[in-house]
């Protein structure tokens, strides 16, 4: 009788440690999902905002859609972008949260700089991006760290004139 009740109360408690360890590591994965959907949203929504300022700095200043395509975009395009960020601070880690805000504080750099009409040539666009790219590279290496993913190199907007050409 005993050895029964041993028996049984041993299998309780083994069910109970095991139910404890698949809820911690459900748990885990959850929150790893989320970072994960996370980090992913924000690297794909840079890529719809920087289009959206490209667009406006590079649009001619007498155009009679310029002012539209500003409000726009103030009013409308950053939305997607705000929301990707606040869930980078609500679910990413410190490293990941600084890299986002300085990514963050990029884009906001480069769009006041196309409304503010600094960047009319297609020169001065390609150095002012500059900041941004380098921004989302320190995050997609933050980001690919929080989440145990081997480094690799990313380089964004690659000025065709850095590339070396086959003649030298």
């Amino acid at each position: 009788m005993t050895a029964a009740l041993l028996a049984a109360v041993t299998g309780v408690v083994g069910l109970a440690i095991g139910r404890l360890w698949d809820t911690r590591s459900e748990s885990t994965r959850w929150r790893r999902d989320q970072k994960t959907a996370c980090y992913q949203r924000l690297a794909e929504e840079f890529q719809a905002t920087y289009e959206a300022i490209r667009i406006i700095a590079l649009t001619d200043t007498n155009s009679t859609s310029l002012q539209s395509l500003i409000e726009h975009t103030r009013t409308g395009g950053f939305a997607a972008w705000d929301s990707a960020v606040a869930a980078i601070w609500l679910h990413g880690s410190a490293e990941v949260v600084a890299s986002a805000t300085q990514l963050d504080d990029a884009i906001g750099t480069l769009f006041y700089s196309a409304v503010e009409r600094q960047l009319t040539t297609l020169e001065a666009w390609r150095q002012a991006r500059v900041p941004a790219r380098e921004a989302l590279e320190r995050f997609i290496e933050s980001a690919r760290k929080e989440l145990d993913l081997p480094s690799v190199p990313v380089r964004l907007f690659t000025d065709p004139r850095a590339i070396p050409s086959g003649s030298n």
